[in-house]
């Protein structure tokens, strides 16, 4: 009698052996009847999620929403990593932001990248202003180059139009006129001789319409004359033709230094605004025009000025005084 039921008990024990190993196997994959309705559902659209954008946000809603929640752990896993690198490579470019804040809109990086997209839309506003205002900027700097050679001529035929020092020591210059003298010094300074102070100015600008583009280099040379110790002219020579270019520069045109319509326009030019200098330096004095084929003299009281363009090819502006009496 004992052996029968020894006989039947053992398969019972190892049946209900192999039910318990099972349930033990099987623990992890009952544990969602364990976890509440909400964190399972969360937890399943992470894990069901079709596409990885898709993974990453609902990954965000469920650590947002379910922080206790039964995956918690597994879910920070792999998002946190996963965000990181998403919020690294993809997240610093305007799609790549738009995509992370719809994805998730208060996600780790949301108020980064909310930024982010703001200053791009700004700089998308602000970029074309600072480029027109650099463009104009440009522009002006360049008009100013163009025209500076030109302005030079003229501010050193006014300069030499108020010495009052014409037949005495250049050391009465420094006392009596110092603008002149002053300018004379100022950089590149003038270098002196028994002859004459000699200074040189050079002026670049773009050459007007030239293609390729290239830059002209004009040199002006402004030379206080002295005779014997004294003053006695000054001679503003802008060399080669360097009327031509000061037409070139003022008009923002080219000019071509062979066409003979064009020279001749840029002397007559030249010859027009240096008399019209002259004219109103003479504080109402009577002034007489002389012209012959070479150059245009302009005698105002004690100051005769001749504008000329030099057979060798130097364009000349010259001041003479005749010196008070005594």
């Amino acid at each position: 009698m004992r052996r029968g039921v020894a006989n039947f008990g053992r398969p019972v024990l190892a049946l209900v052996l192999a039910v318990v190993a099972s349930l033990s196997t099987a623990c992890a994959t009952v544990k969602p009847m364990f976890a509440a309705s909400g964190d399972y559902a969360a937890y399943r659209r992470y894990r069901l999620a079709p596409s990885y954008g898709e993974r990453l946000g609902a990954g965000w809603s469920y650590l947002r929403d379910q922080p206790d929640g039964e995956f918690h752990d597994e879910v920070e896993r792999w998002f946190s990593p996963a965000e990181a690198q998403f919020f690294a490579e993809a997240g610093r470019t305007p799609g790549g932001a738009l995509a992370y804040l719809k994805l998730m809109p208060d996600g780790p990086h949301a108020t980064e990248e909310a930024t982010f997209l703001r200053a791009f839309e700004l700089e998308k506003i602000e970029a074309p202003l600072r480029e027109k205002r650099a463009l104009d900027e440009a522009r002006k700097k360049a008009d100013v180059a163009r025209k500076a050679l030109g302005d030079a001529i003229e501010v050193w035929t006014r300069r030499a139009l108020t010495i009052t020092t014409w037949g005495a020591p250049l050391a009465k210059l420094d006392q009596v006129d110092r603008a002149v003298s002053d300018a004379l010094t100022e950089s590149p300074k003038a270098k002196c001789t028994s002859e004459a102070c000699t200074k040189i100015l050079y002026f670049t600008y773009a050459v007007p319409d030239a293609s390729p583009p290239q830059d002209r280099v004009v040199p002006l040379v402004v030379r206080l004359e002295l005779t014997e110790g004294v003053v006695v002219a000054m001679t503003i020579t802008a060399p080669k033709g360097g009327f031509s270019w000061w037409l070139e520069g003022s008009e923002a045109r080219g000019v071509d230094p062979f066409d003979v319509a064009q020279r001749n326009e840029a002397l007559m030019r030249a010859k027009n605004r240096v008399e019209g200098i002259a004219r109103a330096a003479a504080n109402g004095s009577t002034c007489e025009t002389h012209e012959d084929a070479a150059a245009r003299t302009i005698v105002c009281g004690r100051l005769q000025t001749t504008i000329e363009a030099d057979p060798n090819g130097d364009d000349i502006v010259r001041i003479v005084g005749v010196p008070s009496p005594p």
